[in-house]
């Protein structure tokens, strides 16, 4: 069912599976994953993350334990809470994952470091992850990471009500901005944040968020501090 992307349907077998199956350890660790993977992908981040610390913090021997400790820190990747992310992938690599993981691990350190603009950071892990697994999946698609880089941007609106996020970006648009929107969810609520540009220097997204503060909107630049 997960494999098929019914996520709903994948939800509810697994709690029919942890609930007439409480003391089998590896398999409450499968359910708990796949009830997690699922919520992400329905973009409910925060059940999703649930999911996920429960295995990280009661079934550590199990084999989904890298895994969910894995989605832990893209739970949090996902939802943009950065410094987090780092904070998690840091804390399971000190736990010394197993070499399966490395090369994953790697490359969402190089990303999430590339994120938060530390230049240094992102070559030493992107450089650890092309010299110890050069074959890897990882290692191809670091390729994305070389090309993409850092970049700034100007938030000015985030809404709950999609239809009013609709008519806010075809305001923006009317008026000539180059308008994209990210979905998350915050507090079980699906937000739809409202953002203008991409600038490689932090002053051309200072340049932006003047002018649209004149205009009249509350502007803010991201990454945010």
């Amino acid at each position: 069912m997960f494999l098929k992307h019914q996520y709903w349907q994948t939800i509810q077998a697994c709690a029919a599976l942890m609930h007439d199956h409480p003391d089998n350890v590896e398999l409450m660790a499968e359910a708990s994953y796949f009830t997690g993977a699922s919520y992400a992908n329905l973009f409910d981040f925060l059940t999703a993350k649930k999911n996920f610390k429960v295995i990280v913090d009661k079934y550590k021997d199990s084999s989904y334990y890298e895994d969910a400790y894995i989605g832990l820190g893209e739970v949090e990747f996902l939802l943009e809470n950065y410094k987090e992310a780092l904070r998690v992938y840091m804390e399971f690599f000190d736990a010394h994952p197993s070499l399966k993981r490395m090369a994953t691990l790697y490359f969402r350190l190089a990303e999430v470091n590339l994120k938060l603009g530390n230049k240094e950071e992102y070559k030493k892990y992107l450089k650890l992850l092309k010299t110890e697994f050069p074959k890897s999946f990882e290692a191809r698609d670091a390729s994305r990471l070389v090309e993409a880089d850092s970049f700034y941007t100007v938030q000015v609106g985030a809404f709950t009500n999609y239809e009013n996020a609709e008519k806010f970006i075809t305001e923006l648009k009317a008026k000539g901005y180059e308008v994209y929107s990210v979905l998350c969810l915050l507090a079980d609520k699906k937000l739809c944040r409202i953002r203008i540009g991409r600038f490689k220097a932090p002053e051309e997204a200072e340049q932006l968020k003047q002018k649209l503060e004149r205009e009249g909107y509350f502007a803010k630049i991201y990454p945010f501090e």
